[in-house]
């Protein structure tokens, strides 16, 4: 029996990392499915931001590697009559959407559904782009899209996956009669239990994301201006630079820190190097203004590494269990004194940190429960 037919279109794809979480979420998603699935990556031939295209990729070709079909576009031949031409060769049981905002790759394909696709479902993954802090940002654009488009009744026979409740109630908040459908993010990273050096009133912090005001590293940096000259900080940042503007905010803010914090871009990290370089960390520090999931987040506590974080995101209950903070935005004081609070922390103490970050996070993560979840919502949405 044929496997059912998935087409994922997603704006950026591997060997690109830039695009940060959705990457991961559709690398673990279909090594995981791809047994019980055939999936076809309907992307783009260069890296968010770039200009260069990949080498030794053919794009607009469809072509099978490891079990997988792919397609890159290259900007020329993206436009929509290609795409549908492209989606009707797949003939896919299911299209599923990797944005809310893209025009090529959610947009366009929802606006033009009813007289191309009106047959085939749709599954829309908003990748926290409906929540509070997302919206926040060109919030008039945005608020006026999705009235129009909610009038228009653009979305009214498309699914919605959400990764949580929270994402669940964000995507109804803005589209009232949506159907919204919850499975939870998944993670290819493994456990790692390993014994770091914790010095006393030293501190070794790292942040992972896209550079961008979202993940609000200024406001980190803020509050390390705050940490008196008898503690030492460093304070490594793993991401691509996506806002050249917000980053020379940013480096303003480094060129007036004390001798005592030391903060230095590092620039990207490719997936195959993320678990060993965050395991010579003792805490990721990422007051993001939301995640839906937090892929930096969760292979922080999967290399033992605790967090410090804000309590936009689905770890909340982080330090109940021993494995970091999630704090209010509003409150810089708590974050300065959760700081203080990590960097008097004794060697024992850190350990103990340590290993309840590992413990929080397989307890919380269960990928047999994850692929069952996943089946379900792709099989559901496939009958609907």
């Amino acid at each position: 029996m044929d496997k059912p037919k998935i087409a994922i279109l997603i704006d950026w794809y591997l060997p690109g990392t830039k695009a940060g979480g959705p990457v991961r979420s559709i690398y673990s998603l279909i090594n995981l499915l791809k047994k019980d699935f055939a999936f076809y990556v309907i992307t783009t031939n260069k890296d968010l931001g770039s200009q260069q295209e990949y080498k030794d990729i053919e794009s607009n070709t469809l072509f099978e590697k490891e079990g997988i079909s792919y397609f890159y576009f290259n900007s020329k031949f993206l436009v929509s009559k290609n795409m549908f031409n492209l989606l009707n060769q797949i003939n896919p049981n299911l299209i599923y959407l990797n944005s809310f905002w893209s025009f090529n790759f959610s947009i366009n394909i929802i606006k033009l559904r009813s007289n191309i696709f009106k047959n085939t479902p749709i599954l829309l993954a908003p990748r926290g782009m409906l929540s509070k802090g997302a919206l926040s940002l060109k919030s008039f654009k945005k608020n006026v899209f999705i009235f129009l488009s909610r009038n228009l009744g653009w979305y009214k026979n498309v699914v919605f996956h959400a990764t949580n409740k929270q994402e669940k109630n964000d995507v109804l908040l803005k589209v009232k009669t949506a159907n919204v459908k919850i499975a939870p993010n998944v993670n290819a990273a493994i456990p790692i239990n390993i014994i770091k050096n914790k010095e006393v009133n030293h501190l070794n912090l790292f942040f992972l994301s896209r550079i961008s005001p979202v993940k609000n590293l200024h406001f980190a940096l803020q509050i390390l201006q705050l940490i008196s000259c008898e503690y030492t900080i460093k304070y490594d940042i793993y991401g691509n630079i996506e806002d050249e503007n917000y980053w020379n905010e940013c480096l303003k803010i480094i060129s007036q820190l004390s001798k005592n914090i030391s903060v230095t871009h590092k620039g990207e990290l490719q997936f195959h190097q993320v678990q060993n370089t965050i395991c010579n960390y003792d805490f990721l520090f990422l007051p993001t203004l939301n995640e839906n999931f937090g892929h930096s987040i969760v292979e922080s506590l999967l290399s033992g590494c605790p967090i410090i974080i804000s309590d936009q995101t689905p770890w909340n209950d982080c330090e109940r269990n021993n494995a970091g903070f999630a704090l209010p935005l509003n409150n810089k004081q708590a974050f300065k004194n959760k700081l203080i609070e990590c960097l008097t922390l004794t060697q024992n103490d850190y350990n103990k940190k340590s290993n309840s970050a590992v413990d929080y996070i397989c307890q919380k993560i269960n990928i047999t429960d994850n692929i069952n979840a996943y089946k379900k919502l792709f099989n559901e949405s496939i009958n609907n």
